[in-house]
């Protein structure tokens, strides 16, 4: 009884949005290309960049509302690895709406934003028992609930030299690596995040949160934050953290998480993105697996001995850099290449470091100008210190697609991945050693 009325409750909530998506507009798409292209008066059911077509969406963008509904669908199956060979999916229909207020109330550089996400499907690594620390189909996770993402508002000042901005926030939202064009996690989404998903929440988990953002010189800006640092934000129980922008009640390691972010944009014909960064998290929890007790000092007055192990809070440093290397086209044609370092602190967190390395290459053939080809590896570093026979270990994956615009609304990425050691040194929960995985797959997105 409980599941059918869950169930009822999320297709009413899809029912809800694809109402107000039937005024429709724009937005970027978080998953993986960019935003479609305009829509123009030629309406071909093919070439239209929104399956349903335009349905007013450019009036209502005209006038300061912008909408989007974007299904993306990741389909997974190993062909060695694990304890068996088996197939799954996980995917995620998401929602957002942008309202700029210079054009609805006259407030100029004024923009409220929303994002709703709703996630279904498996994990292939409990499906197939294949012990890698990152997922191999990235887009399953935190519940297959209708989650609030975003709900914020941005201000922008002194000619967009500043920008402030609050509300519910997801961490990767103004920080670390964006991009998601790979299906293996270690190569999709803020790194930070991905090593140390028990306190740093990439999409789709938000938490409340302050950012500025100052453009100080050209093609320069460095943005701070500050985030309500509270693992009930992970709920998949109470809707109104999860769905509602609520405040979870406290826990005994609440604190502020506080990233801070360098970044250069080159402009140009070969443009890109740098970032360094890094950050605190004041809370005093380490990850599962690692020793607990770092140091004991006597209790004054003769009090009981004080462990001050919980005292120390938890920090990083990371780089992404996103740079084009050729161009060969007016339609972005080209290579692009990406390398990604996250380094954590070693004495709080299991996975202490991660690397990712790719290429990607758009225009593949001339008769394709649109479709796209990728290759990346990187690796994922368990702490020495752990306590499991994978310490020490680094887990490796290997991942190639091929990307084929099939329409102006619809992407097909056929990917193959290699993962190397999965959980670093290719150990399970139950301590025996297993191969390493082959997985091939498919990742389909629609505009709608």
């Amino acid at each position: 009884m409980l599941h059918r009325s869950v169930t009822a409750a999320r297709m009413c909530g899809v029912g809800i949005l694809l109402s107000l998506f039937s005024s429709g507009a724009h937005a970027a798409d978080l998953l993986t290309k960019a935003p479609p292209i305009p829509y123009t008066e030629t309406d071909d059911f093919w070439t239209r960049p929104y399956l349903f077509g335009d349905l007013g969406r450019t009036q209502l963008k005209e006038r300061g509302i912008s909408l989007a509904l974007t299904l993306g669908d990741e389909a997974v199956g190993n062909l060695s690895g694990g304890n068996r060979n088996t197939a799954t999916q996980a995917g995620q229909l998401f929602f957002q709406a942008k309202f700029d207020l210079a054009k609805l109330a006259g407030i100029q550089g004024g923009l409220v934003g929303l994002t709703l996400v709703d996630r279904f499907g498996h994990n292939l690594n409990d499906e197939a028992g294949i012990p890698a620390l990152q997922l191999t189909n990235e887009v399953f996770g935190r519940g297959n609930i209708l989650r609030l993402t975003e709900f914020y508002y941005s201000q922008k000042l002194f000619d967009g030299q500043l920008e402030l901005k609050g509300g519910r926030l997801p961490v990767g939202s103004d920080f670390f690596f964006g991009l998601c064009e790979f299906i293996n996690l270690t190569f999709c989404g803020g790194q930070p995040g991905n090593i140390l998903g028990g306190y740093i929440y990439n999409w789709p988990v938000s938490q409340w949160g302050g950012v500025v953002h100052y453009n100080f010189a050209k093609g320069f800006q460095l943005s701070v934050g500050v985030y309500d640092a509270n693992s009930n934000y992970l709920t998949t129980t109470d809707p109104t953290i999860y769905f509602l922008p609520g405040v979870p009640n406290s826990n005994p390691a609440a604190g502020v998480l506080v990233p801070v972010e360098l970044v250069w944009a080159p402009s140009g014909p070969l443009d890109g993105t740098w970032r360094f960064g890094g950050w605190y998290d004041s809370a005093s929890s380490i990850d599962g697996g690692l020793p607990g007790i770092l140091a004991l000092i006597p209790g004054g007055n003769g009090g009981p001995d004080q462990n001050i192990g919980d005292q120390r809070g938890r920090y990083g440093i990371y780089e992404s850099i996103l740079q084009r290397l050729t161009v060969e086209g007016p339609k972005a044609q080209g290579w692009y290449t990406f390398l990604n370092t996250t380094v954590a602190d070693h004495r709080t967190s299991y996975q202490d470091y991660q690397i990712a390395f790719g290429f990607r290459h758009t225009g593949t053939f001339s008769w394709r100008p649109e479709d796209e080809v990728g290759f990346a590896v990187g690796t994922t570093h368990v702490n020495s210190a752990a306590l499991t026979p994978n310490a020490g270990g680094n887990e490796v994956p290997i991942e190639a697609w091929y990307g084929w615009q099939a329409t102006g609304w619809m992407n097909l990425k056929f990917d193959a991945q290699y993962v190397m050691n999965p959980g670093g040194r290719g150990y399970n929960a139950a301590g025996v050693k297993t191969s390493n995985a082959w997985v091939l797959g498919i990742r389909t997105l629609v505009h709608f």
